[in-house]
């Protein structure tokens, strides 16, 4: 289970259904490398990471990230999620201030 990500105000770009699923989907492809280059991908035998976005009168984010692996690695798989967890609301407030300027 991921942790609960803060509430961050920086007002929104316009978005649409189409947008907002598009983001989700970059948000789930960067966690993803994010996740490639913390843990051994070969020790990895499965990666869920969904991003979940509702537009409502703010954006909602929810990252749920879980790994299994084939072999232990010693890397902290918590401590993994939580990081790439942090890493993907990062990278979607930055993506979404780049929109809001463009």
């Amino acid at each position: 289970m991921s942790p609960m990500t803060p509430t961050v105000e920086i007002g929104l770009p316009e978005l649409d259904e189409e947008r907002i699923g598009q983001l989700a989907e970059e948000c789930e492809h960067e966690i993803s490398n994010y996740i490639f280059n913390t843990v051994p991908r070969k020790s990895i035998d499965d990666l869920v990471v969904i991003c979940s976005l509702a537009l409502s009168e703010q954006l909602d984010i929810d990252i749920v990230i879980e790994i299994t692996q084939k072999y232990d690695t010693g890397t902290n798989l918590n401590e993994a999620i939580e990081s790439a967890s942090e890493f993907g609301s990062d990278w979607l407030q930055k993506r979404l201030m780049e929109m809001k300027n463009d």
